[in-house]
């Protein structure tokens, strides 16, 4: 079996016209919060990347699916780039394909967008082993760990936590430093809502998208402590290591989740020897696919940490990837569309829906994949 083509597309859902989510409407505490034209809505500052589609085609006429985003910018470089390495090859030989990618797009840099197009296709591939083997993704990467995992929510919304079948809720934390001593109580006042609302047995964590420093995330840790948070999340801008490092000397229950906005296990290997996190969440989609995602997980187990990928149940990869290891016991569920509008239409087809609280990868051959209500763009368009 060789590949014949690779390509990527930027798509879109088909159902437009919608209100966006409450994610970019709400008021959520982001790296621009300290500029008040910007702290309100994190669409007002935000790119507005489409997702990006790779087909990689074979000669046996099998097609591998694999998603990522970053618009057209992400697919200019998987068919000016990415695809002239991997035409003529066998897939099977996924290790190796997967760091001449690596190597060959170092010159456009070491994250970001050329490795979220690195994603694409490794997830791509994968899907095609699968469907070549006849077997699930999760097969072929160890095979089964356990049947299902527990999902944790991710909301503001109060509904959704009287509603809640799961293990806990992760709330967006509306304010960091910009907003002063009454923007901290404000975030306490929410997360004691929830705590009444959902009773002592599940767990909160608190996600603060890189938006707080040291200092803010101390006393943020010492005022919700005796609420039982489990994790503050991302609570400092990716590159300040030195930051996490200071977090490692927190006497606190409370621990220390980031990653999402880590690309690669090399950024993966600082982020552990700076002491301070225990809860690793690198994103399948941007990380550099489920290959790399493995390679971070196997890394994380020689130091007894969990792994829990960001909006790990939004991805067929990342599920079949928490499936096949010890060290990811739960998977995050985002109801990212604005409730009155009710869910749209998907634009891929085949992931599953959590049931009861707990999320199962699909068991047919490949990642279970299959497009749906999708308008693919052109390479400049940006949807």
């Amino acid at each position: 079996m060789r590949i014949v083509e690779v390509s990527a597309t930027p798509y879109r859902s088909s159902d437009v016209g919608r209100p966006p989510s409450w994610l970019s409407e709400s008021r959520i505490a982001n790296p621009m919060s300290i500029y008040p034209e910007y702290a309100e809505r994190r669409s007002s500052w935000t790119a507005r990347f489409p997702g990006i589609l790779v087909r990689v085609s074979t000669d046996e006429g099998l097609v591998g699916l694999g998603t990522s985003v970053g618009g057209a910018a992400a697919a200019a470089i998987v068919n000016g780039h990415l695809a002239q390495l991997l035409k003529g090859q066998d897939p099977k030989d996924i290790e190796r394909l997967w760091d001449q990618m690596w190597r060959a797009s170092l010159p456009h840099g070491r994250r970001g967008l050329p490795v979220m197009a690195i994603s694409g296709v490794d997830e791509a591939l994968w899907d095609l082993l699968g469907k070549a083997a006849g077997e699930p993704v999760y097969r072929l990467l160890g095979g089964s760990c356990r049947a299902d995992l527990p999902v944790y929510q991710t909301t503001n919304d109060p509904t959704d936590w009287t509603g809640l079948a799961g293990v806990g809720v992760k709330l967006a934390i509306p304010y960091g430093p910009a907003d002063g001593r009454p923007g901290m109580l404000a975030n306490v006042d929410l997360v004691r809502s929830c705590r009444e609302s959902i009773g002592p047995e599940r767990d909160i964590m608190l996600d603060c998208y890189m938006a707080w420093d040291v200092e803010y995330t101390r006393r943020m840790v010492h005022l919700v402590e005796d609420l039982g948070v489990r994790w503050v999340e991302e609570p400092l801008p990716p590159d300040d290591y030195h930051g996490y490092e200071r977090l490692a000397g927190l006497d606190s229950p409370v621990v220390i989740a980031t990653g999402e906005h880590e690309y690669s296990r090399w950024g993966f290997v600082t982020l552990i020897n700076t002491g301070g996190v225990t809860v690793l969440q690198p994103d399948v989609a941007w990380v550099g696919g489920i290959s790399e995602a493995r390679r971070i997980c196997h890394l994380a187990s020689c130091y007894h940490l969990m792994v829990v990928p960001h909006a790990g149940a939004l991805q067929a990869g990342a599920l079949h990837l928490m499936r096949s290891q010890v060290n990811t016991p739960l998977a995050e569920w985002v109801r990212t569309w604005d409730r009155a509008a009710g869910k749209p239409v998907a634009a891929l087809d085949g992931l599953p829906e959590p049931v009861d609280g707990r999320i199962t990868p699909s068991d047919e051959p490949g990642l279970g994949l299959r497009i749906g209500s999708l308008v693919e763009l052109g390479d400049g368009q940006t949807g």
